[in-house]
């Protein structure tokens, strides 16, 4: 329940359960900018803060001052202030039609998310930029950028033009998912700063109940004056900093605002967490170690977390091509089948799927068999012939076996680390996009089992089969425990690098990093047009895993990254992605057209993609017409309008970057 705290009074005895005695008071948000997506930022600070080491010394409890708002998240309490969001299509933050939960929680109940929603409160405004920040979180599952907390006064940046938020998140920067990170962003700050911070020591801190505090006094100042240098504690013990590594926070991410957000387990990004939250206090004060230890000890961290049963809900799809086992969920294992589909050799064939899984054993999922003939569905394929032959199976849960025997483990990679949360919870309803690709007697499998949060449980096998490369092998599927709706087969897109690009950036197998591989840069002279002509392959995962396009004022080349410690001067204007999305510097605004309302089918298009950027400068303002030609032959356009800084008489070049995408630059003209 929403609590704007008018009075608190507290007993004088110092004590955990002092604080639990004592009444709650009167009632009364990466992103999508192309850096919170990445584990590395193009901005980071310069100025050297003027910060000592922190010293861990025993802290005291304090009584703690007058929260401005507070949260118990009691089932007494109600639910007032608190309303159950999503993440939704298009980037936005949507209501969804669920009551609150509440569970267990380290004092009195927690509020409890699934997963496939979180939480907003609704009348939390900023408080300043003095302010503290504590919460008791419980998380299922991590994945980058995951937030537990993300606020802000334009998180989105809809109503000021650029993102201005501070999240606190799991993040890989130093190639570990630690909790709890940090970063703060202001889009419209000059270089747009992105600082982040994470913890010394590489604990995603999964499945325990974890006490968060931040501390953010705007009197602790970065030499520049840029940052504010705040404290962050784990379970009332304050993370070491120093001046190396101090916890960087941009001014006004608590400022008031009519478009404030105040988010929990959800942002307008990234996935959503599975969790539960408890007892949240936000003050206008920065508290005091002892203050912060009191807020620690007023909860059991010790509780059962004992979230409620999920239902496996099927939705039948009726246009399904095909559907193998039941909607109850018991099918028996070699009980059906779905036709049988030709793999020919040196052919890549995606399968799409929705598995409905009862979540009670690992390997009640689909599973691949391959074998050496046609089989129609729904018919034993050991039935069709005497000469019919199996030359693997290969389950969802990275296990399989040939006549040989099982399959060597080495075989398979996966990214899930939780299999209790994958068998319970990912696979119980996933979307499911399956490649094979057949390179003689190898069977090259990656499985994208994408859950209701929107996370990609990926697998991947590289099987060694009997079969020679004159052999045939067709492809079926079978389940046990599971209801699967095969939705559709078709050709994959198998990259023939083309001699007569000019320039390339990335591999065929999308290993391109953010900000990491740039062509040379091209001059755009004012009324000039300029029409480039590229290819873009990408795995139509996420929409930000193509091209982009960046004009900046000074001529770049591509054996340097573009940044000022390269370029004497360096600044961009703006930077322009295929998915008609942008920033750029503090005059930057755009407009951006489109033909498509279909965001997957566009996704899917830009796996393979001819694209024709007409590129035209009149003065300050510059026009990106661009036509999308996919493997189909289907047509997409778009337009962008971009102004910034940039005048007249200023200089103004352009290059391609992208990421997680193999990009040919075939001509510029």
């Amino acid at each position: 329940m929403k609590k704007k705290i008018l009075a608190l009074l507290l007993c004088t005895a110092l004590t955990a359960t002092m604080l639990t005695a004592c009444g709650n008071g009167n009632e009364g948000a990466s992103g999508s900018d192309g850096t919170e997506q990445n584990t590395e930022s193009s901005s980071e600070p310069s100025s050297e803060p003027s910060v000592e080491p922190s010293v861990q010394e025993p802290a005291q409890a304090e009584e703690i001052p007058t929260p401005v708002y507070y949260f118990s998240f009691d089932e007494k309490d109600g639910a007032a202030g608190i309303t159950p969001t999503k993440k939704g299509d298009g980037e936005t933050i949507e209501t969804v039609d669920k009551e609150v939960v509440f569970i267990p929680g380290v004092k009195g109940e927690a509020a409890y998310i699934d997963g496939t929603y979180g939480l907003r409160l609704d009348e939390v405004n900023g408080v300043g930029d003095t302010y503290s920040l504590s919460f008791w979180m419980y998380a299922n599952r991590n994945a980058n950028y995951m937030p537990t907390t993300q606020f802000g006064p334009d998180v989105h940046g809809d109503a000021t033009g650029g993102q201005h938020y501070l999240n606190i998140t799991w993040a890989d920067w130093s190639g570990s998912a630690e909790y709890p990170c940090i970063w703060s962003y202001d889009q419209n700050a000059d270089g747009s700063p992105w600082p982040n911070w994470s913890p010394e020591t590489a604990d995603t801190r999964l499945n325990k109940w974890v006490n968060i505090t931040l501390v953010v006094d705007s009197s602790k100042k970065s030499e520049d004056g840029q940052y504010i240098i705040a404290d962050i504690y784990v379970n009332g013990e304050r993370e070491p900093v120093s001046e190396t590594k101090p916890v960087n926070i941009i001014t006004g991410t608590m400022a008031p605002s009519d478009n404030f957000d105040f988010l929990l387990g959800v942002n307008y990004w990234d996935a959503m967490l599975k969790g539960a939250f408890d007892e949240l206090y936000i003050f206008d004060t920065a508290l005091t170690p002892g203050q912060v230890k009191t807020l620690y000890e007023a909860g059991d961290p010790t509780v059962e977390y004992n979230p409620p049963e999920r239902v496996v809900e099927v939705v039948v799809d009726e246009n399904a091509l095909e559907t193998i086992g039941n909607t109850d969920l018991n099918a028996g294992f070699w009980t059906d089948w779905t036709s049988a589909y030709e793999i020919p050799n040196g052919v890549t064939k995606v399968f799409k799927l929705n598995n409905f899984s009862s979540g009670l054993e690992l390997w009640h999922n689909y599973v691949m068999v391959f074998t050496n003939e046609h089989s129609d569905a729904h018919t034993d394929p050991n039935t069709v012939s005497d000469s019919h032959q199996e030359w693997a199976a290969v389950r969802a849960d990275a296990f399989g076996w040939t006549p040989n025997g099982d399959i060597d483990a080495s075989a398979f990679t996966w990214t899930w680390g939780n299999w209790d949360s994958w068998r319970t919870v990912s696979m119980v309803d996933a979307d499911v996009t399956i490649e094979v690709k057949r390179e003689d007697n190898i069977l090259n499998i990656s499985a994208h089992n994408v859950d209701y949060n929107g996370l990609d449980n990926l697998m991947t096998a590289k099987v060694e089969t009997a079969m020679s490369a004159d052999d045939p092998c067709y492809m079926f599927f079978t389940c046990e425990g599971s209801y699967v709706e095969l939705l559709s087969v078709e050709d994959g897109v198998d990259i023939v690098p083309d001699s007569n690009a000019k320039e390339t950036l990335g591999t065929t197998t999308f290993g391109l990093a953010w900000w990491s591989e740039f062509t040379n840069s091209v001059e755009l002279a004012d009324g000039a047009t300029k029409t480039v002509k590229l290819k873009n392959y990408s795995s139509g995962e996420s929409n930000w895993h193509n091209y982009v396009v960046a004009f900046t004022n000074t001529q770049t080349t591509a054996d340097k990254a573009p940044s000022a410690d390269n370029y004497e001067g360096y600044a961009e204007y703006a930077v322009v992605r295929a998915d008609i999305y942008g920033w750029g510097d503090a005059s930057y605004a755009a407009t951006f057209e489109n033909s498509w309302d279909d965001w997957a089918a566009w996704l899917d298009s830009m796996k393979a993609v001819d694209v024709t950027m007409v590129i035209t400068r009149n003065g300050g303002e510059i026009v990106i017409d661009t036509t999308f030609v996919d493997r189909k032959g289907t047509e997409y356009t778009s337009k962008a309008t971009v102004t910034s800084t940039l005048t007249a008489d200023a200089p103004c070049y352009f290059f391609i970057t992208g990421e997680q995408a193999y990009i040919e630059l075939m001509s510029v003209e």
